[in-house]
């Protein structure tokens, strides 16, 4: 990323800006660098982002894979 640094005398920036220790500074640095556009996530749905991924086999064994895998790991009969 690229940043602009300049100095300028402060007076220039009065009208653009509210400098409150204007009169103290004759001359002020400024830096000026692109700001990255955010993705608005609001209107994105994550519905059915992984459906690819789906096995319908298994389908039937979701709502005992919990208990089978902990009967497994633990040799529970």
């Amino acid at each position: 990323m690229e940043a602009i640094r300049t100095i300028v005398n402060a007076d220039v920036l009065a009208p653009i800006i509210n400098l409150p220790w204007q009169s103290n500074y004759k001359k002020v640095e400024i830096f000026v660098m692109p700001i990255k556009e955010k993705l608005s996530l609001k209107s994105k749905s994550m519905k059915g982002c992984l459906k690819e991924y789906a096995n319908p086999t298994l389908w039937d064994e979701e709502s005992s894979a919990w208990e089978n895998h902990i009967a497994e790991k633990y040799a529970i009969t």
